[in-house]
This record gives C-alpha cells, sequence and structure tokens, in this order.
C-alpha cells in the first residue's frame, strides 16, 4: 500500500467515525478541524524537513489526534490513539511507527510536552489557529465545548479571561512556527486585551443592584 492511499483512507476511515458517531457538543474538533491539522501538519513538517517517512507518521496522526472526542472530552487522547492503532493494524503498518503516531497524538495533550520533532509539529499544527485571522470565531467554538464539559454557561469575563491567559502563554516548538504565526498570534492577543478590557470598563460604569 502506497503511502498516500493509506493517508487518504485514513481521511476517509476518520470522516465516517466523525459522521457516524459525533456527538452534537462537539462544535470544534471535527473533521474540518482533523482537515486544517493535516494540511497544517504537511506544512511545518516539510517546513522543518522531516523525512518522508516521519511527515507520513505525522499527517497519519493528524487525522486521528481528536478522533477519541466521539466519546468524550476527558483521555480522548487514549482513544484516539487506540482508534488509530486499531486502524493502522488492520492495514498493516509496522509497530514501531504506530508508537511514533501514538507519541504525536499523546503529546497533543494540554499542557503539551512534544518530545521529538514530529510531535512537536504535530502539536504546532493542532494550535496552529491561535496564530490565524480567524482565531476570534474558533475560539467560539472552542467556548461551547468547554461550556459543555463544564455543564455551564461561562460569563463573558470569565471566558475572554480564560482565553487571554490561554492565549497569551502559548508558546510554538518549532522554528517555523514561531516565525509563521508571531505576529498573528501577537495580534490575537491584543484583540483578547482590548476585549477584555472594555468588558471592564463597561462592567465599572454598571449600576449596581442592592441585594435585598
Amino acid at each position: 500500500m502506497s503511502k498516500n492511499t493509506l493517508i487518504h483512507k485514513a481521511r476517509a476511515h476518520v470522516e465516517a467515525l466523525l459522521k457516524a458517531a459525533k456527538p452534537e457538543w462537539v462544535t470544534y474538533h471535527n473533521f474540518e478541524h482533523a482537515k486544517a491539522v493535516a494540511k497544517a501538519s504537511k506544512t511545518i513538517g516539510t517546513a522543518c524537513r522531516l523525512s518522508a517517512e516521519d511527515l507520513e507518521g505525522v499527517i497519519l496522526a493528524a487525522w486521528f489526534h481528536d478522533a477519541g472526542y466521539v466519546e468524550a472530552i476527558e483521555g480522548h487522547e487514549e482513544k484516539s490513539v487506540e482508534i488509530a492503532t486499531s486502524f493502522l493494524r488492520e492495514n498493516g503498518y509496522p509497530e514501531r511507527k504506530i508508537a511514533r503516531v501514538a507519541g504525536c497524538i499523546r503529546a497533543t495533550k494540554m499542557p503539551q510536552n512534544p518530545k521529538t520533532l514530529m510531535e512537536q509539529v504535530l502539536c504546532d499544527a493542532d494550535i496552529s489557529h491561535l496564530g490565524t485571522k480567524g482565531f476570534l470565531e474558533v475560539s467560539e467554538l472552542i467556548r461551547l465545548e468547554i461550556e459543555h464539559h463544564m455543564g455551564r454557561k461561562l460569563a463573558e469575563a470569565e471566558w475572554l479571561t480564560m482565553n487571554t491567559l490561554f492565549v497569551s502563554g502559548h508558546q510554538y516548538h518549532t522554528d517555523y512556527a514561531r516565525t509563521k504565526y508571531a505576529s498573528q498570534h501577537a495580534a490575537n492577543v491584543a484583540a483578547l486585551k482590548e476585549r477584555l478590557n472594555r468588558l471592564k470598563e463597561r462592567e465599572k460604569f454598571l449600576p449596581r443592584v442592592e441585594a435585598k
């Protein structure tokens, strides 16, 4: 089986799985996210001069890295590893390569802690949206998933504070991603801080309601 054929089969497998089993509350970690991460993995991995074998492994990991969301948010990385491992074994993929794909998927768990260049590439691809112009819209989809996980709605100030701390504290792992996403990442952090400051100013002038 050629490498391109395997990646194509992985894409189709994940698409079918998510179509059949993705819960309604999964608004961001869906097939479109997997497709975006696979594309970013190829771009970043190529720029980092991964070998053809390692690039294939990263792209395969990208397709499967959030497949575990079909069951739950908590611990979805391990479920994703199980789904990927089952698929790859069925397609005769070598065990040593499966282990590296699994390592890439596990490295995406927050807080990210990638050990190899392959893992760094996938981690950067997974969070590449923090350095894109569509970030603010995307973050609202992530907010819905977090609210589902927490079992409650987040107040605007609470969400903006949480989001600002996460985005401003994130650092990319590869030199390529740090360079490529630096400008827009900084702009997104500034936009979040501006929104939060405006909200705090508005709330400061809101009339207080005395408790009875």
